[in-house]
């Protein structure tokens, strides 16, 4: 707004700190109902953002406790891989003693055909177990791999979760700010006509019919203060009214002669004095 409302100040030496704060100041016209009504719209504000905040946390909480499972559920899978090759292990060591034994069972019947034949077999079983082994030892690495994924993406989501909480409480507190300002601002396009209305009032009362002051643009309370106007507009017409009744009895009393004519023509001159005082403001 371009104008505001109240007193202003004589001093044209002030600081335009003195004169923002002054400023500022003049939208709190009537604080009782601006503060009654802005603190009404920042609490549904306050009420609407703790809300949506606890929406959102409680469902961020619920994502979080998902990846939480996840994570669990692979590290238990990830043992398991890691007992399995461990058993594969036990099973390898086993079957190369079983071969370190058939070998020299072999050897000692001295069949030299025969222990070509077992060697060939053995390096090709032992050429298995050590592939087998080895994807075994794969596996569990990646399913290792897999669970400090999980584990990772987790602890991601906790910290994108505080940061949503921390960003939240920001927007909302920032929204609870605006919706209190907003409040101050609109009630100060209905406290301001209505200060005005106040003391134009109690000028009408004592007889004062001229409306000089006038509504500012964007000021709420339009159609009420036009009636204000025609009221009052109304009631000067009809002083004005009496005022030329007056003249005419005056012109006709003037027209007589006499110390009583002229004692009433007296009275009634200063009581047109006065009304017409009253009309002109």
């Amino acid at each position: 707004m371009s104008e505001q409302h109240g007193a202003p100040s004589t001093r044209s030496g002030s600081s335009p700190r003195g004169r923002d704060q002054r400023s500022a100041k003049n939208y709190l016209i009537d604080r009782r109902f601006q503060l009654k009504y802005t603190g009404l719209l920042v609490g549904i504000a306050l009420v609407l953002s703790a809300a949506l905040g606890l929406i959102l946390w409680s469902t961020s909480s619920q994502v979080i406790e998902q990846s939480r499972k996840a994570v669990k559920q692979g590290q238990v899978t990830v043992q398991k891989g890691q007992e399995t090759v461990k058993r594969g292990q036990q099973v390898l060591e086993i079957s190369r003693n079983l071969t370190t034994a058939v070998r020299m069972d072999v050897e000692r019947q001295g069949n030299p055909d025969l222990i070509k034949a077992f060697e060939e077999d053995t390096v090709d079983d032992e050429r298995k177990r050590k592939e087998e082994q080895d994807r075994l030892v794969s596996d569990a690495a990646s399913l290792k791999e897999w669970a400090a994924q999980l584990e990772q993406q987790a602890n991601e989501v906790e910290r994108q979760q505080r940061d949503i909480g921390l960003g939240l409480l920001v927007v909302l507190s920032l929204l609870v700010v605006c919706v209190g300002l907003a409040g101050i601002v609109f009630t100060h396009k209905v406290a301001g006509p209505i200060y005005k209305m106040k003391r134009l009032l109690p000028q009408v009362g004592e007889g004062k019919l001229i409306v000089r002051e006038r509504l500012r643009r964007g000021d709420e309370l339009h159609d009420f203060f036009a009636a204000f106007e025609k009221m009052v507009d109304d009631l000067r017409h009809r002083k004005e009214t009496e005022i030329a009744t007056i003249d005419k009895a005056l012109a006709k009393l003037e027209a007589s002669e006499g110390d009583a004519h002229r004692e009433g023509v007296a009275m009634l001159k200063s009581l047109r004095s006065e009304m017409r005082e009253h009309v002109e403001g």
